[in-house]
């Protein structure tokens, strides 16, 4: 089996552009076409395995229905004709993953999966989802749709996390960005700013000064993030006002 560069394994590409225009780029036949798809696996992987958890198949199932769904896509070049005008691009994919799962991989299942391709994906990436995927299930009670658009929102939030972790990423900045990291992400139980500055050996202004900044490259990370995935007619301040509602709802 050939593996597609740019998988988890690989550490994936690096694409500061829509993804609309990664469609576009996965219509070449050249390497460049092929790190592209690969990117749009790496990003869809989570929220797409989760809604296929959702539809009641086992993890082993749903593991195989996102392969070969990135596999028929890339062979049938069924991203050649979408169109960034019709709506957003995560709607697109779920959509072309229900169209497959009816039309295809059940017809399909006993036929040798994946074709010549194979994404790979760690058995720590694989523990990871099906871990969110229980987490998110029990918590909350939200429809196949819902939740797939709150996977696709956390899976948005760690890409913008993971590039800030990339930078902070020698000596003494990673220490730093460890400590840091709980007030990106929010939540209950945060420690004090007074408690963290002395954990850190350092003046609390200099510590609110170190988080001030880093408050405000996530915000830049995940705004470009949330740019990558909508069309150019699209408001971004719009989608965002979408991410947060997706990631706050319990219902």
């Amino acid at each position: 089996m050939k593996g597609i560069p740019g998988t988890i394994q690989d550490g994936g590409a690096a694409f500061a552009t829509t993804h609309w225009t990664v469609v576009a780029a996965c219509a070449s036949e050249d390497e460049i076409g092929n790190a592209a798809l690969a990117q749009l696996c790496r990003d869809y992987w989570p929220p797409l395995y989760t809604f296929a958890r959702r539809r009641g198949y086992s993890p082993a199932d749903a593991q195989d229905i996102v392969q070969d769904f990135f596999a028929f896509l890339l062979q049938s070049k069924a991203y050649a004709r979408t169109d960034s005008t019709k709506g957003k691009f995560r709607s697109f994919v779920l959509a072309s993953l229900k169209n497959y799962m009816s039309d295809v991989w059940d017809r399909t299942r006993a036929v040798k999966r994946g074709g010549d391709y194979e994404f790979v994906l760690l058995d720590g990436d694989i523990d990871e989802v099906e871990t969110l995927y229980s987490r998110e299930t029990a918590a909350m009670p939200l429809t196949e749709e819902q939740q797939y658009e709150q996977s696709w929102a956390a899976a948005l939030v760690a890409r913008a996390l993971e590039r800030i972790r990339a930078e902070f990423d020698n000596g003494p900045k990673e220490h730093i960005f460890g400590a840091l990291k709980p007030f990106l992400t929010g939540g209950v139980g945060l420690p004090s700013h007074d408690f963290v500055a002395k954990q850190l050996d350092m003046p609390i202004d200099t510590l609110r000064s170190h988080l001030s900044r880093l408050r405000a490259r996530y915000r830049e990370f995940v705004r470009e993030e949330v740019g990558r995935t909508i069309g150019p007619a699209d408001d971004v301040d719009e989608e965002l006002r979408h991410l947060r509602a997706i990631l706050t709802a319990t219902c």
